[in-house]
This record gives structure tokens, sequence and C-alpha cells, in this order.
């Protein structure tokens, strides 16, 4: 499906239709390599250098779905948080660069924590805990949020982010969202059941 095709469809959707859809993009854009999954970092857009990105002229005020869509973004380096917002804005194109400079890549935890507005409408679309709950869980329970600690799962957490490399975790907690209509459910992760029977998460069988 084209862009446009994506942005209209995006618009008409429920708020739990438009988390499958950003979730499912994170996917495709981390299978593609567009996206690469680090901790420590909210959104880190690296530019390509070549004469040929160059002749397209980005301003403060131009589209960041558009910079990425040409490659004049080669590829981002993103967290959990950071991979929604992406995909969120590849999505409504609400975006601008300077958006993307200041809110994704070094405010986003504060925006989300203190309810800013958002370019791109990310946590208006997926609620607080929601978000709280997928980037702790890809951090480890450490980062931003390691000050709002959920008890039921603090161990769940540790064992999950030394389960996996950054890039699966980001694709499992995406999936663990489509599979379950929009909504990261952790209990569904299976989680202590990977670390001592060596079973499959249930979010990857489908």
């Amino acid at each position: 499906m084209k862009t446009s095709q994506l942005n209209k469809k995006f618009k008409k959707a429920t708020k739990a239709q438009k988390r499958v859809m950003i979730a499912q993009d994170v996917l495709d854009q981390i299978r593609a390599k567009r996206y690469r999954a680090v901790t420590g970092k909210w959104v880190d857009p690296i530019w390509k250098r070549d004469s040929e990105s160059q002749k397209i002229k980005f301003t403060p005020n131009h589209s960041a779905k558009d910079a990425f869509e040409n490659k004049a973004i080669d590829y981002c380096k993103v967290c959990a948080l950071g991979g929604l917002f992406m995909s969120c804005t590849n999505l409504n194109n609400h975006t601008t660069i300077e958006n993307l400079d200041i809110e994704a890549s070094i405010y986003l935890g504060d925006y989300i924590e203190f309810n800013g507005k958002i370019s791109n409408g990310l946590n208006k679309i997926f609620s607080y805990k929601q978000l709280q709950l997928i980037e702790s869980f890809f951090e480890g329970g450490e980062g931003y949020f390691q000050s709002h600690k959920d008890d039921n799962y603090d161990e769940e957490k540790g064992i999950f982010y030394e389960s996996y490399s950054n890039d699966k975790r980001l694709e499992i907690i995406m999936q663990n969202i489509i599979d379950n209509d929009g909504t990261f459910k952790p209990n569904k992760l299976n989680i202590r059941k990977k670390a001592t029977n060596s079973f499959t998460p249930t979010s990857l069988t489908k």
C-alpha cells in the first residue's frame, strides 16, 4: 500500500487500529533495516551524506516523514518509544524536522510524562501507562521510566532484557501489540517460561 493510502487509512482508523498500524510499521522498518534498536536514545536520525541526498534540501519546517521516505534520513536509531514515534510520524505526516529534533531526539520522555502536546499525537493514541510499560520492558526496567517501576513486572523486565537483542526485544513488543489488538500485554510474553524452559514467547508464534 502506498504511503498516501496508509495516511488516509490511518486518519480514519480507531485508536486501537492506529496502535496496531504503528506497531506493524515499526516491525516493517526493523526488518527493512531502517530502524536499529538501541537503548538510551529516543530517536537518532542518521542522515545520508552522499551527493544525491544533498539535492533534497530539508528545512526545519519540512516533513520528517518525507525525509525518511525519500531516504535523506538513511535510518534511525530508536528505543521502543522512539520507534513508535517515528512510525506514528510515518503514518500521519504531522511532524516536521524541527519537531523530530526537539520532541523525539531530546524530550520525548518529558512530553509523555507531563502530557505535553506531541505533533503526531502519539500520547493521545497510546495511554501513559502503555507507553511507560512498553519503554520499561524494552529498557529492562531502566531508562526514563525507571522511577515508575511496577513491582508486578520488575523481575520479568530484567529477564526479558537479558534474553534478547535490542532488535528482537523491539520486534517481540510490537508483535505483542499487534496480537492483542493494539494493547501491550506483558503477561502474554511468557517471559518466565522462556527463561527457564526455553519456550518461545506467544507473540512470536503467530
